[in-house]
């Protein structure tokens, strides 16, 4: 019944979410398109997101784990007119908010020491990720309580489409000369309000939004268990975000923003590649949460086998697409040529990518279980590792040194917890469909680059990518390398089927 669940939901969450790339897409064609924006500028529309990302991260103060870990203690023993849940969030992150807010003031003149040779754009518009930072936090704390309502599907495409198309009429009122840079800015910082509000008139419509400030008999029974979770999760919150945000804001001290957006375009192409998994974990946190309640291991063990095979198998198909037309694409599309230069840079980070996908949602088995600690100090080490690492490597190799120093913390860091996992449940994601998905996509991309190659004409990018598709998918049909693939396509051709009847 889960399998089937999440197997629905993911689809639906995942479409939303390549409907999002699309738009996501467009804009970065529109940011890295010679004509329109230079790459610094994309590079500071980058470095603010993260920046705003980091902020938000540190002003949650461990609240999201909470609002996911807890939800379902408090919906089964609090009255909806009671339930301190979303009242307590909103109260810490709000406290955290000011004292982050606080923090960047105070720090500014060691910020403009650091970047203002560099990345002088950046120290000008560095008090616009204030504003944005609030935003995000506060769509975050929503996302995290709706998955209680099962809303990963509508967060999904709040998180992937709208904000995206928000950033989208931004872009084209700047192109369109309608506005100058400036003010493409200041509309940018803005682009997490409408998810906000569609989120909560939704959740408040369906009579969701419970907000109660009064201490409820479940806060009072798990307080201690209640900021242990948040002190710890908050660390882990941090590093997280520092650990994403390391690279941009290296590389704009280190050596410029247009090296910020040349790393950018190739991490968004890699995101790509991650749209399952992020579709899948708003889905499965709050069943793995419920499994764990009710102490259902063989569901949780399933889970973590079908994410792994599934998640790895999305991730070669769209890395080997991707990877068969990268220079052919920059030219044929006019984008700058400048980002030819990170090639490799998307070479490495979707080996990244490929990793994290393969071992499935282990950090989200372990996060939602009473082992969640050791997500903690993992994420501790990870960030450990990453930080020196990206700026031993960026002063050494340049703008690939980020990707290695993710390369080689991220071997560490999912080898620890699938050890974890091994070890105290006899839990492992891997069988030998694991190595033969593997093989199939190394093979059919051969196949294709040493037979019909790329000659970087619109044409030939059709072909290729086409015959790549046919080669990867019928093998993985055939073969049945997951038992998910079949029910998807019988589901598909019997509606398919269906339709032709009615017409």
């Amino acid at each position: 019944m889960a399998d089937a669940q999440i197997r629905r939901k993911s689809l639906k969450a995942a479409s939303w979410i390549y409907f999002g790339f699309l738009v996501g897409a467009l804009n970065v064609y529109f940011f890295t398109h010679k004509n329109w924006f230079s790459v610094d500028e994309y590079g500071l529309t980058r470095s603010l997101l993260d920046v705003s990302m980091l902020l938000s991260g540190f002003a949650t103060l461990g609240v999201t784990s909470f609002l996911y870990k807890f939800f379902p203690y408090y919906k089964d023993n609090t009255a909806p007119e009671r339930n301190d849940m979303l009242g307590i969030a909103l109260k810490i992150a709000g406290i955290g908010f000011v004292l982050t807010s606080i923090g960047l003031y105070l720090f500014h003149p060691l910020i403009e020491r650091k970047l203002s040779t560099n990345s002088g754009l950046l120290v000008e518009y560095i008090y616009y990720a204030i504003p944005m930072a609030g935003l995000i936090l506060l769509f975050n704390i929503l996302e995290a309580y709706s998955y209680g309502f099962h809303k990963g599907v509508l967060t999904s495409f709040l998180k992937e489409v709208a904000v995206r198309l928000f950033t989208l009429i931004a872009i084209i009122l700047k192109i369109s000369g309608l506005i100058d840079f400036q003010t493409f800015m200041l509309i940018f910082v803005f682009q997490y309000l409408g998810a906000l509000l569609i989120l909560f008139f939704i959740l408040k419509k369906e009579g969701n939004i419970w907000l109660h400030f009064k201490r409820s008999k479940v806060t009072q029974k798990f307080r201690k268990k209640i900021v242990a979770i948040m002190a710890l999760t908050f660390f882990v919150v941090v590093v997280t975000v520092l650990r994403q945000s390391i690279d941009t804001m290296v590389l704009a001290s280190k050596i410029n923003l247009d090296a910020v957006g040349v790393f950018g375009f190739a991490a968004y192409l890699v995101s790509i590649l991650q749209a399952p998994f992020r579709s899948m974990v708003a889905i499965t946190i709050p069943i793995l949460s419920t499994a764990w309640k009710n102490k259902k291991i063989k569901e949780i063990s399933r889970i973590y086998k079908r994410s792994s095979i599934n998640l790895l198998t999305f991730s070669l198909f769209m890395f080997g697409c991707i990877w068969l037309n990268y220079d052919a694409g920059i030219a044929l599309f006019k984008i700058n040529p400048a980002y030819l230069t990170g090639k490799w840079v998307f070479f490495t980070l979707g080996l990244v990518t490929i990793i994290e996908m393969g071992t499935g949602v282990n950090g989200q088995i372990i996060g939602t279980s009473t082992y969640w600690r050791f997500e903690l100090w993992t994420s501790l080490l990870l960030t450990a590792l990453i930080i020196p690492l990206s700026i031993f490597f960026t002063v050494k190799y340049g703008i690939l040194g980020p990707a290695l120093a993710n390369l080689i913390s991220f071997m560490v860091y999912n080898s620890l917890r699938i050890w974890f996992l091994w070890k105290k449940f006899r839990m492992q994601p891997f069988n030998l469909k694991s190595l033969e998905i593997i093989g199939i996509a190394v093979s059919a991309y051969l196949l294709i680059y040493f037979t019909i190659g790329n000659s970087g004409q619109l044409l030939s990018m059709i072909i290729s990518t086409s015959l790549f598709a046919i080669i990867f998918i019928c093998l993985v049909y055939y073969r049945n390398i997951s038992p998910d693939v079949k029910p998807i396509v019988q589901s598909l051709l019997k509606r398919f089927n269906t339709k032709n009847r009615i017409n």
